[in-house]
């Protein structure tokens, strides 16, 4: 991505300062830098401030935002966003976040809004560039293997709808698409909930069925609900906005016999920043057949999630939650119990390896992979 320069940045912003709004006031000329910004903004003014303009795309380097209502400090308010822009499109950050890292170089601005008895946009705003990080070690061109999250039941009769389209996808072009389908309780009960269905579900506040989310992205432009051209977006725009910066390996050679079963699984994950990463497994099980709102007799189910490794959404931290090593190998292990009942020639292993962009406050997938119950899979390069 190509990276402006301070200089020229600073000139950029400056003059598109006198052209944004505000739903409560807007200042007609640049706003200089403050010594003081707790003292500094008229009462009833939003305004932000960074502690600073440059940072390393490691994952790590934190850019920290403090927004002024006048002269309450309100950067951690559960009533402020920030909203980030790159190339014109925005995305808005978690209520009450007010930091920022990222593992991808490129120049944004940073702006928030304010909820207080009416919406406060601030009077200005602040450009941050992410330059590149010292690599310190040999970097790979990695595959990149979308994750799709797929919002479904047996209740729902629209919800085949999304099924096609993302079996449709993945013929089309193999390698670039896996799909996790949780189910929930719909009109009626659905036999393949799972317990963390709900909580994932819960973080693309949305409401209904079916819904598709790409690589755990919690913004609207990430997330729809079945058609095939937006998929197609989607997965474009995860591709352009967050490329993979790490590849992903799985060992999965030893079943353990019992009741219930119990799966030994090794990952294994190398990247190109020094990064915190986070991992979670999903087990997943095709040809489940059982009623499908909408179809008479019997309806396949595919890619139904029957377990994970963590109940974290976000997974578990991975070389013990610090910093990986550029190109230096990190690896875990777990036993994923499978349930009584899967079909485990139809089961699958999903494993997502997660980083961070607003200093660990959430995470989204960065890259993932897949294989066969019991079987492994390596690196994957373009």
């Amino acid at each position: 991505m190509k990276i402006i320069s301070k200089y020229f940045a600073m000139v950029a912003f400056g003059a598109a300062t006198l052209l944004m709004g505000s739903c409560h006031g807007q200042s007609d000329e640049e706003i200089p830098e403050p010594t003081d910004p707790k003292t500094e903004v008229p009462e009833g003014t939003l305004r932000i401030f960074a502690d600073k303009r440059e940072i390393a795309a490691d994952g790590n380097d934190l850019v920290t935002f403090t927004v002024m209502f006048g002269q309450e400090d309100v950067s951690e308010a559960k009533t402020l966003q920030l909203i980030r822009t790159y190339e014109g499109k925005d995305t808005y950050m978690p209520y009450g976040v007010n930091t920022f890292s990222s593992v991808v170089p490129a120049t944004y601005t940073f702006r928030a809004e304010y909820y207080y008895a009416g919406k406060y946009e601030t009077d200005n705003f602040v450009a941050v560039t992410v330059n590149p990080a010292s690599a310190g070690g040999q970097t790979e061109s990695y595959a990149q293997n979308i994750l799709g999250f797929q919002y479904t039941s047996t209740g729902c009769v629209n919800c085949p709808t999304l099924s096609t389209n993302l079996k449709a996808i993945q013929a089309a072009q193999p390698g670039k698409l896996s799909v996790v389908s949780l189910h929930q309780n719909f009109n009626n009960i659905d036999e393949m909930t799972h317990p963390m269905t709900a909580a994932y579900y819960k973080q693309i506040k949305r409401q209904g069925l079916p819904q598709f989310n790409a690589n755990q992205i919690i913004n609207d432009n990430y997330i729809t609900v079945s058609g095939y051209g937006e998929i197609l977006d989607i997965l474009s725009l995860v591709e352009q906005e967050y490329p993979a910066t790490c590849g992903v390996a799985i060992q999965s050679s030893e079943i353990v016999g019992g009741t219930p079963n119990k799966v030994k699984v090794k990952v294994g994950v190398t990247s190109n920043t020094p990064a915190v990463h986070r991992f979670q497994i999903f087990l997943v099980e095709d040809k489940v057949m059982d009623v499908q709102e909408g179809h008479s007799g019997m309806y396949e189910h595919n890619n139904v999630l029957r377990a994970t490794s963590s109940d974290n959404v976000y997974g578990d931290a991975l070389n013990e939650g610090v910093p990986v090593q550029v190109g230096v190998e990190v690896s875990a292990e777990r036993s994923v119990t499978i349930p009584e009942g899967c079909n485990m020639e139809n089961m699958r292993i999903i494993v997502a390896a997660l980083v961070s962009y607003d200093g660990g406050s959430t995470y989204v997938v960065n890259n993932s992979a897949e294989c066969k119950l019991g079987q492994s899979v390596d690196y994957e390069l373009n």
